[in-house]
């Protein structure tokens, strides 16, 4: 049984810089009804000190200290433990505007939504910088015209995080996807986490309004080039198909011929990615093409259903090379037109 509007939960690793800050946004916000989840995933330095902190001063904050298993995994224990009838999420080196709980629940009750979706800010060097909203109006979500706003998240990264997302908390829990499947999955494992509320919300709210605050720096998780993020990429993309997708019209007639377009940019995305890193040899490059072109997602799923003229002509030359395995050449080409844009 709910026993409070939201549940604000914080997965934290080494958060000891930022945490403080994070931390204080919450509480000071201007609506009080919410308990909040510091879950500390095994943290090495005075994160949890820092929590426990703040457990004896605000009977709110709850702490939980587990053994490191990754963001994705904390976030379902996190949501496992959550009695708030409305889940939302904070990173531990972000911060909230002290109106966002109060902003939430006035639209909540106002459109009675499954999930409830805001934009959020970057802040560089303590500078917040501005964005622009997916949408600029508010837009409302219900029955087929629900396949607009799958389209949008399918299509554009404006929707990818949890973090500007307020959603049922029933909805988050009746989610199956195995966490200890997908513990490897180190880029795209909140969006993963988006998919089941998403595609089972009766009503999907979006407003134009930004009250959440993303930090860049030097630090932060998602800020670091990881040369193996296609395996979390492709898993990701796996289960939306697989859970999602197929068999359906989502994203128009041919909904595969169209992911598998959108997931081929993906995957040529991180094949430029790679060969544009100056401190790796041309050897370990070539190494992480022929894992990319192995790995079966790639071969069961984008090669045999990628139609080469859906891509932009500089990708499709890009594709030659990659899928010929002319790897020198791709190299070769990508130092030549180093500023190949998506």
């Amino acid at each position: 049984m709910n026993n409070v509007r939201f549940s604000v939960n914080v997965p934290i690793y080494n958060a000891e810089k930022f945490l403080r800050e994070c931390i204080d946004s919450i509480l000071n916000q201007s609506f009080a009804d919410f308990e909040l989840n510091l879950v500390n995933d095994g943290s090495k330095d005075s994160s949890g000190a820092i929590c426990d902190e703040y457990a004896k001063k605000d009977s709110r904050v709850k702490v939980y200290h587990n053994e490191n298993r990754g963001s994705f995994a904390t976030r379902v224990f996190a949501v496992e433990h959550s009695n708030g009838e409305y889940c939302v999420f904070c990173d531990s080196d972000d911060f909230y505007d002290p109106q966002y709980l109060e902003r939430a629940n006035e639209l909540l009750n106002e459109e009675k939504c499954d999930v409830l979706l805001f934009y959020q800010e970057a802040v560089v060097d303590g500078v917040r910088k501005k964005a622009t909203p997916h949408w600029r109006e508010k837009r409302i979500f219900e029955g087929e015209g629900k396949k607009e706003f799958y389209t949008a998240m399918m299509t554009s990264s404006d929707f990818n995080t949890l973090n500007i997302k307020v959603a049922k908390t029933e909805l988050y829990k009746n989610d199956t996807l195995d966490s200890r499947k997908y513990s490897f999955v180190k880029n795209g494992d909140d969006f993963l986490q988006s998919l089941y509320p998403i595609f089972n919300a009766e009503k999907i709210v979006f407003v134009p309004e930004c009250y959440y605050n993303y930090r860049i720096h030097s630090e932060s998780l998602t800020h670091k080039i990881d040369l193996n993020i296609y395996n979390s990429i492709f898993a990701v993309r796996s289960v939306i198909w697989e859970n999602y997708l197929d068999g359906t019209d989502i994203l128009g007639e041919d909904t595969k011929r169209v992911f598998a377009m959108r997931s081929a940019r993906s995957a040529l995305n991180i094949v430029k990615l790679v060969a544009q890193q100056d401190g790796l040899s041309d050897e370990k490059k070539i190494e992480i093409f022929r894992k990319i072109h192995d790995h079966s997602f790639y071969r069961e799923f984008i090669e045999p259903n990628l139609v080469k003229s859906d891509l932009e002509k500089k990708w499709q030359f890009i594709y030659d090379l990659f899928s010929r395995h002319s790897y020198k050449i791709l190299l070769s080409t990508v130092r030549v037109f180093g500023k190949i844009k998506k």
